[in-house]
């Protein structure tokens, strides 16, 4: 019934995140996907420990940089259900705003979804000072009558909680409709948000957006670690955000699911 994809490159998170979508997918009888996308095997082995025989593990080898958009593609490309979870490898879940979530998404038709929001297991992670809180909001109006609204926060640094963009379910058909995740949009801070837009402006789905999930706190260093040239994460996310924009308007809203999943080389490990 649902397909986890978490993606991963030596993040020690995974461990503390695993038993929640463990629990998940027992209740849904689904199936947990994790992507080393070039990562240490040894790490992982250790992050997984005795649960190694519960989860599906893809390896995409020969990979200098982490790109995101490519890992979700290689995960979804050996997924077996018909609704598809992204979930990052720092989450923990409440498995009862998945079920929920999943039911809405089989009994409506021409909708995704996403989690409300998440909050951090550290207040004020983000180490604010005087600015406790700050966001943006997103409007794009198309040609064909098709709105897109993105409303975006940061940490809240008096408790902790912010949106969750990234968190995002969505039938494997309307994902395969659009290509899947674009890799061209390579560094930190708006591979999200452009599925997002994709599915909206592209597919003409509307976001769903209901429950929320912890997000284990760390450092910008582990947000950017693994991408090429990436020295400052609001610097990665306007580049991909003004490239993202140019494709819209050339009302392109495809993804790069084909090409990742017939030039990668992605194979199914066993660990254990």
């Amino acid at each position: 019934m649902l397909s986890i994809i978490v993606s991963w490159r030596d993040r020690e998170q995974l461990s503390d995140a695993l038993p929640s979508l463990l629990e998940t997918v027992e209740i849904l009888d689904g199936e947990v996907i994790i992507v080393n996308f070039s990562g240490s095997d040894e790490l992982l082995k250790g992050q997984l420990e005795h649960n190694s025989s519960r989860v599906s593990v893809v390896k995409v080898t020969e990979q200098e940089y982490f790109n995101k958009a490519a890992a979700q593609n290689s995960g979804a490309s050996v997924a077996k259900h018909p609704v598809l979870f992204f979930c990052d490898c720092d989450i923990i879940l409440n498995p009862s705003d998945i079920v929920d979530l999943v039911n809405k998404l089989h009994t409506q038709e021409q909708v995704f979804a996403t989690l409300a929001g998440v909050k951090e297991t550290e207040v004020n992670s983000r180490g604010g000072n005087h600015v406790v809180s700050f966001g943006y909001e997103l409007n794009i109006r198309t040609a064909d009558g098709r709105h897109l609204q993105i409303i975006d926060n940061e940490e809240d640094a008096e408790n902790g909680t912010r949106q969750a963009p990234g968190l995002l379910l969505v039938k494997k058909s309307d994902f395969i409709a659009i290509n899947g995740y674009n890799n061209q949009l390579h560094g930190w801070g708006w591979e999200d948000q452009d599925m997002i837009s994709r599915l909206t402006l592209g597919q003409g789905l509307t976001r769903i957006c209901s429950g929320t999930a912890l997000h284990i706190s760390h450092g910008d260093d582990a947000r950017i670690a693994f991408y090429p040239e990436v020295n400052s994460r609001w610097e990665s996310r306007d580049r991909m955000f003004r490239t993202a924009l140019a494709n819209y308007d050339q009302a392109n809203f495809m993804g790069s699911y084909d090409k990742d999943v017939t030039t990668l080389n992605i194979a199914r490990v066993k660990y254990g």
